[in-house]
Formats: C-alpha cells, structure tokens, sequence
C-alpha cells in the first residue's frame, strides 16, 4: 500500500465515518481498509458502493458551503444538549452566520462515551473547519491531541486543566479558549442549598465518575462544606452505565437523604436511569444543571449552561475574523441558576421549606 495514497486516505475517512453510523458491516469496512492484498479489486467494491449509496451520507460530509465551517464535539447525545445548541446557534444567527446558510456546522456526539472522544475529533479535524466548538474540557483535550494548531472554544472549562489546555484564563496563550464551567464557591452553595432544602439531614452522596477531569475538585468542595455543617458524605463511583444500579443500592444501604449528581459526560447520558433508581430509592437527586430537574431531578443550581453556549458564539466570531484564541481571555460565567421540580418534591413526600421556591429562577410545577 503507498504511505500516501489519496484515495486510501478518503477511504479511511468514509469507512470510519460508515461504521460509527453503521451504514455497513465492521468486518465489510475492515476488509477495504486492511486487506493485505492491495488495493485494486476492493478499490472496485468501494467506487460502486459509494457511488450508490452518496445520495444517503449526512450532510456533514459533503462539500461545505459558501460560508465558515465550524465543527462541534460533544461528549453528551444529541437530545441531551439540544436546549444549548439552541442557544449556541441564536448567538451565531445574532452575528450574522445562520447554520445551512451562511455556515456550515458538522456535529459529533459521544453519547457519554469519552473513549469515542478521539475518533470523533479526528473526523473533525479532516474536515478542517475553522474553529470547533468542544463543549467540555474532555472534548478539548482530545481536539488538541489530534491537532495542536486547531483554534478550540469550550463554553464548559475547567481551571483544572490550566495549563494543560490554556496557560492562564487572563492569557490563555495556545489554540484553546472559551468561558468557564463554574465560579468560585458554586460548588459549595450548591452543596449548602441541598441542606437549605433538605433540613436535618445528616448524610448526603455523591455520585463520581472517577474519569471525570473535574471530579476530585468537585467532590472535595461537596466533602469541605458539608464536613462543617457536621454532615457525613458517602462517595459512591462508577465507570460504566452499567455500574448505576450497584451505586444506588450502595446509597440505600448507607441510608443517604440525597444524592447530588456533578455534571458529567457518562452520569448525562445514564441520566434517565439515575432518576428512574432514585425513584424507586425514594432518594431527592440535586444536579448541577438545569436538564436534570427537567427530566424529573428534585433541585439544580449552577451555570445557565444556555448562556455560556450562546456567549461562545462571540468568541467564534471573532477567530473567524482572524483573532488567535490564545488572546482571547477565557471569560466567567455570568449567570448563575436555582431550578426546583415541585412536582417530584411532592411524589417524592419532600417538605420543602417555604423559603425555597421563592429564591429559585425556576420552579417547575
């Protein structure tokens, strides 16, 4: 086979790309790509499968219009970000770049699995867009792995990976940029406003993916502000969706009043199905995103995630306009939000102190 070869280097890409869709059998996709034999008769076989089958690729890889490029990695699924993806394309339509018409923006979604991460990023990056839009600091990281140069902008970074990823928020310095995942004390009123809701509790858990790049520093802030309200915090991890049932039996035997659930890749798209076992449990879950009280979680409070994907839109602007991302400082969010799901507060028999709701952005009834 020549190293070099154009035609092995856009089947490859085809076959990646037909595989993860599942347009074709693995061992169909292995056969082109790896046949020791050469490549002249599987040459064939790819020409007039792909020249009856082009009619059906997605959009995303075809030739881009006449405007920018701009790819998007997301560690979540498609249902589960859509509320922000929403917002992120009204920023850009603000500026002028409406999707299919003046840009063209091409979508990758792991679905919870950070190891589809790299495969994913790398079919972006040979589609060169301009910039991507990597919605987590995992997405970021496996962007910058495959292309050191690419321009990166994450409206979920973590001062965890300062300088993994930036140098500095002021004076980020490299090809990554974006607005931050939280601000100081967050974490701990968070912590506090489950206690505000949840009065005379004395044990609270914690569900951590251990994989997750801001997880420590999330779980040692809930144990710091719990610890002095004298409240013991049982940890519970898991690595797998698979590992959800075990946790939540875990949380029943050390007889736990809630469980607060940190925003996270894995614990998003197994969201569902912490809920249905909270139910069951009879265990109020409190997130640190708005979509887990949507989807039937008792309280949030964190980032208006929206608004830090509709203030990226800015930073996207700009670098098609020729800024390097490394003089973009990375910016604070600048909303923060209180959601409360009276509706599962009463199926759940949660007396919720009168207080509450009038100091939340969202009562959902």
């Amino acid at each position: 086979m020549v190293e070099n070869d154009p035609f092995r280097h856009f089947q490859r890409i085809v076959c990646c790309a037909a595989q993860r869709r599942s347009w074709v059998p693995v061992g169909v996709l292995e056969s082109w790509y790896f046949d020791p034999r050469g490549c002249s008769m599987r040459r064939r076989d790819f020409i007039a499968l792909m020249g009856g089958g082009v009619a059906a690729w997605p959009l995303a890889a075809r030739a881009a219009g006449p405007g920018p490029r701009i790819g998007v990695l997301d560690i979540n699924s498609r249902e589960y970000s859509e509320r922000d993806f929403t917002a992120f394309r009204d920023g850009l339509q603000k500026l002028g770049y409406v999707e299919g018409k003046t840009a063209d923006i091409d979508y990758r979604y792991a679905n919870g699995d950070a190891g589809a991460l790299p495969a994913l990023a790398w079919e972006l990056v040979e589609l060169k867009p301009s910039v991507i839009l990597a919605v987590a600091v995992s997405p970021a990281r496996a962007v910058k792995q495959v292309s050191g140069s690419q321009p990166i902008v994450c409206p979920g970074f973590s001062d965890a990976f300062v300088p993994d990823l930036a140098a500095s928020f002021a004076h980020p310095g490299g090809s990554v940029t974006g607005i931050a995942s939280d601000v100081e004390g967050m974490i701990g009123k968070l912590t506090e406003l489950t206690l505000d809701a949840l009065p005379g509790a004395t044990k609270i858990g914690f569900l951590a993916n251990p994989a997750g790049g801001s997880m420590a520093r999330f779980e040692q802030q809930v144990k710091s502000t719990a610890h002095a309200h004298g409240v013991e915090v049982r940890i519970v991890q898991v690595e797998k969706l698979d590992d959800f049932d075990g946790a939540f039996n875990q949380f029943d035997e050390g007889k736990v009043q809630t469980v607060i659930v940190p925003a996270n890749g894995l614990l998003q798209a197994g969201q569902q199905r912490i809920i249905a076992l909270s139910t069951k449990k009879h265990l109020p879950l409190v997130f640190s995103s708005r979509q887990g009280v949507a989807a039937g979680g008792f309280a949030s409070y964190g980032v208006d995630v929206a608004e830090n994907y509709r203030r990226t839109a800015v930073y996207i602007d700009k670098i098609l306009k020729g800024a390097a991302p490394g003089d973009l400082p990375i910016e604070f969010p600048t909303k923060l939000e209180l959601v409360i799901n009276l509706k599962t507060a009463k199926a759940l028999s949660i007396a919720v102190p009168s207080a509450l709701p009038g100091r939340a952005d969202e009562v959902i009834e």
